[in-house]
Order: structure tokens, then C-alpha cells, then sequence
């Protein structure tokens, strides 16, 4: 008797419970699996946030009237010191010179480099060299020539139409309404450009990239163990399952009672009540997240018809985003600029051997019809639809040849690369370049870049990443809904807005996006 009752503990204790145990953690498991799955689509990226975070000390460090196209940190982002710690005297200064810069001269100048125009740096100095001219110091003339450069032309100053000539007689832009201090910052930015160049801002970007969230087990982590813990637990409660048939059949015989006949497990109706919601639940989950997934192109990186980087343009050169996609501020869209914008620049930085980068740009000039190899720099064909095949191929190999030297030329290997280079500039001859299209939001979303660049002071890494980073761009983050709820919860509204400031500043002195509406399904879908 003792023995029999002995072994109904074990096998109630060994069978039943622990059986409905397991299906119920099977079942939880599963559930905190789809809620995981659904939590890594509506949780903001934690790049996102490092980069907000980026972005945000940027704007207190540049206090003062800038514009949101002057405080984008295209070199790496922020500055090196709290915003709560104010910059020294010279510090400051910097700041302010850099700004200037950025916003004015940084698509033409370089402090260091040759670009469309000359180095800037000791342009001061040079000009004080020059000597006086018309009774005014060579100083006086540069702060003229800063803000009006066609009126010292005019007044036939030595030194400048020299300069003119020198650099191809390009025009420059007038800053008329620029200051006496704000030359001086600008050029002591010039002057002293690497001085105060922040160098531990980017760790949290590099933080943020390893997937730390700050300390906790990741999002990532979760979704691909618990698929194996799931698949453990059941594999575990088949075995439980049949433990509890043979121990089943034993005790039945021990009592002397029939035994049922042998049902395979997959005859078991019991099995079947299990799998068969199972299987329903785990459909439904990946129906689910293949439409989410629609339309969604995180990570994309297509190859594009010219090997054009961001890296080098804006993240060297500090090329303002803006002056390329002058759109953004102003437009729904933000436009893929023209092959005009890049000549700009173009016209005079020709000779980029570095990277095969000569036969890039000669994509460009054959884009726009541009002989390379006319005097003065070059000059645009008068009927480029004119042009024979032959002598389309002689130019640009005449041009590209510049790459190798004379011994280089009479490689059959280098030939060979020679004639792959000209056959691809050619092939894009007098036509529009082919951009492959990267961010693509579905017809049913309405998104204004205008609205968020200037009404709404937002970064372009907010949405794009560390854009002067890349050297191939690719959509950075995955333009879900869910991760767009998430910034219009998060985001603060701009109080120095004035529409704000007149309409919110009395309810609420930090309202986010949410508060005036930005969630509403109307705002985007419509």
C-alpha cells in the first residue's frame, strides 16, 4: 500500500503538474516573444538617440541666432565641452568663425586645402604683405573684399584681379551684411582651424553602434533565444508526455485492468490540440511581421552611377548639406542636386587621382557636355549632341590618361582599365546621371522635409545617421511608424519659434511633437 501511494506522488508529481506547467510556460514564452518582436518595432533605435543626444549638445554649444543649416555637426558632431560650461574667449570665438564658415565658405574654401577657390588660411596676412593701396591698408581691403569682392575689382586693386585671374575668374558670393567682429572670428577660424576641434564627442554614436542600451539584455538577444527556449519546452513536454503513457500502462497493469492500444504520436488528438494552435499562433506572428516588413528597406546601400562620398564632401570638406540639397528647407522633397550644383565646385577640382577618383568626376563633365582639356581649366561643348564617337572616346581618354605615366600607358593591364573607365563615362555622355533612389516611403505617408528642417530645427543625422561618415550611403534608420511615433514622443517643440513660442509657451514650457498633435493619424495619413 505504501508503495502504491508512493508512486502516485511520483507520477503526479512527475507527469500531470509539471506537463500543464510547461504548456503554460510555453505559452508565456511565446507570448513575450511576439510582444519582444513587436517592442523592437516601435522602440526607438538607441542610435537614434545617441545621435539626438549629439545633436542637442551641438545646439546648446552654438547659442546665439545660428541657423539650423549652420549647426549641423558634419564633422563628427557637438562640441567637446558641456553646453552648461561656457567656452573661453578664444574658444568662443572659434565657435563663432567655424559657424561662419560652414554656412558661407565651405562649399568654395578650405582652411587648409585648395578647393574651388584658395586656401584660407593667413589669408590676413597675405593681404597685409600686399601692401596699401588707395590709402587704405591691405586689411581694409580684405574686409571690402570679403563682403563686396566686385567693388575692389572695380577699384583695380593689384593683388585681387591678380587672384581673379589665378582662379579662373570665378565669382565669388557678397556678404555684404557681414560684421567687422564676425571677419575677424572667421578668420581666426581660418587660422586656427584644428585649435579647438572636438575629438570625444562621437563616443556615444560608437557606444550606441555596439547595440548597449545601458546595461539589461538587448531586444536582440531576446528574440533569437527564446525561439530556443520555446523549442526546448516543447520538446520537453513531448517527452513528459511520454513518460506519462508508459507510466500509465504500468500501473494499468498492475491493477489488472486492460490496456488501451498503442496510439503513435502523430495520431494523438492531445498532440494535435497543442500543435495545431501552435502552428496557427507562430503563422499569424510571421504574417504579421512580413507586413510590417513591407516596404521597409533598412541597411540599403545600392551601388550608385558615380561613386560620389559623403564622407570626403561633407565630412572633410564640411560641404553644408544644404548647399547640395537646397530643397530640404524649403520643399516636401529634398532634391538630388543637379549635375550644375556639382560643377560649381567642379569647374576648377579636376585632378583627384586618389581612388580612381578622376574618372568619377569625368562622369559628371560628360554628364553636362564638358570638354576637360580646353584651355583655361576647361569649357563647356558648344553642340554636344554633335560630337562623333571617336572623338568623344579621344577626349576623356585624353583626360583620364593623366592618371598614368608614360611606362603606366603601355601596360596592357592599365590599358585595359583605361578603356573601362572611358566606355563608363562615355555611356552617361550629354544625359541626366541615374541616381538609384534610397529612402522610399510608402504613397500613403505624408512626410515635408521643410517642415521638420526649418520649422522644427531637426538635424539631418536625426534621420540619416552619421551622413558624413559614409563613404557608400545607405538608409540608416528604418523610417517605421512606430519609430517616427517615438521622435514626435521624444522630441521637445523649438520654443524660439515664434508660432510656438506665441501659441504653446504659456501651456507648457517643454512641449513634445505629441503634445501639439504629432501623433494624430491625420498628421501623416490623410
Amino acid at each position: 500500500m505504501t508503495n502504491r501511494i508512493q508512486f502516485k506522488i511520483f507520477e503526479a508529481s512527475c507527469t500531470s503538474k509539471p506537463r500543464k506547467f510547461l504548456l503554460l510556460s510555453c505559452l508565456l514564452v511565446c507570448i513575450g516573444f511576439v510582444r519582444s518582436a513587436i517592442a523592437q518595432d516601435e522602440e526607438l533605435d538607441p542610435q537614434d538617440l545617441s545621435s539626438n543626444e549629439v545633436v542637442s549638445e551641438t545646439n546648446e554649444a552654438t547659442e546665439g541666432g545660428i541657423s539650423d543649416a549652420d549647426s549641423i555637426p558634419l564633422d563628427g558632431g557637438g562640441t567637446a565641452e558641456n553646453a552648461d560650461e561656457a567656452p573661453s574667449g578664444e574658444e568662443a570665438l572659434w565657435n563663432q568663425g567655424k559657424v561662419l564658415f560652414q554656412g558661407k565658405c565651405a562649399s568654395c574654401h578650405h582652411p587648409i586645402r585648395d578647393g574651388t577657390g584658395p586656401a584660407l588660411s593667413g589669408v590676413r596676412q597675405r593681404w597685409i604683405d600686399d601692401g596699401d593701396f588707395q590709402d587704405k591698408s591691405g586689411e581694409e581691403w580684405l574686409y571690402e573684399w570679403i563682403r563686396n569682392n566686385k567693388s575692389v575689382l572695380d577699384a583695380g586693386h593689384p593683388y585681387a584681379n591678380n587672384l581673379y585671374k589665378e582662379w579662373g575668374e570665378a565669382n565669388m558670393n557678397l556678404f555684404a551684411g557681414l560684421k567687422d567682429d564676425e571677419i575677424d572670428a572667421l578668420l581666426y577660424y581660418v587660422d586656427n582651424s584644428a585649435q579647438f576641434e572636438p575629438v570625444a564627442a562621437a563616443t556615444d554614436v560608437s557606444a550606441a553602434d555596439d547595440g548597449e542600451t545601458g546595461g539589461g539584455i538587448g531586444q536582440e538577444f531576446l528574440s533569437k533565444y527564446l525561439i530556443f527556449i520555446g523549442i526546448g519546452l516543447l520538446l520537453l513536454v513531448l517527452i513528459l508526455a511520454r513518460i506519462q503513457s508508459v507510466l500509465k500502462r504500468i500501473e494499468l497493469q498492475k491493477l489488472g485492468q486492460p490496456i488501451p492500444p498503442y496510439v503513435p504520436i502523430w495520431k494523438s488528438k492531445r498532440i494535435y490540440a497543442v500543435l495545431v494552435p501552435l502552428l496557427l499562433f507562430v503563422g499569424a506572428k510571421a504574417l504579421m511581421e512580413s507586413a510590417i516588413g513591407v516596404g521597409r528597406q533598412q541597411a540599403y546601400q545600392p551601388d550608385q552611377p558615380i561613386a560620389y562620398s559623403h564622407a570626403l564632401h561633407a565630412g572633410q570638406l564640411n560641404i553644408e548639406c544644404q548647399y547640395c540639397h537646397s530643397g530640404a528647407s524649403k520643399s516636401k522633397h529634398s532634391n538630388i542636386p543637379s549635375a550644375d550644383v556639382c560643377m560649381n565646385c567642379h569647374m576648377q577640382v579636376n585632378a583627384n587621382s586618389e581612388d580612381r577618383g578622376r574618372s568619377e568626376i569625368a562622369k559628371i563633365y560628360a554628364s553636362v557636355g564638358w570638354n576637360p582639356n580646353s584651355t583655361g581649366g576647361g569649357s563647356y561643348i558648344a553642340y554636344p549632341e554633335s560630337l562623333e564617337a571617336d572623338d568623344l572616346d579621344s577626349m576623356y581618354r585624353t583626360y583620364l590618361s593623366q592618371d598614368y605615366s608614360e611606362e603606366e600607358l603601355m601596360d596592357d593591364a592599365i590599358q585595359k582599365i583605361l578603356t573601362e573607365d572611358v566606355n563608363a563615362v562615355t555611356a552617361m555622355y550629354n544625359s541626366p546621371i541615374p541616381w538609384v533612389r534610397l529612402h522610399n516611403l510608402p504613397d500613403h505617408v505624408y512626410f515635408n522635409h521643410a517642415q521638420h528642417v526649418s520649422a522644427g530645427n531637426v538635424e539631418c543625422q536625426s534621420c540619416h545617421g552619421p551622413i558624413q561618415e559614409m563613404e557608400v550611403v545607405y538608409q540608416w534608420s528604418p523610417l517605421s511608424m512606430g519609430w517616427c511615433i517615438n521622435c514626435h514622443r521624444n522630441s521637445e517643440v523649438d520654443q524660439t519659434n515664434p508660432y510656438y513660442e506665441q501659441h504653446y509657451h504659456n501651456l507648457a514650457d517643454d512641449a513634445t511633437v505629441e503634445d501639439i498633435g504629432g501623433t494624430e493619424c491625420q498628421k501623416c495619413h490623410y
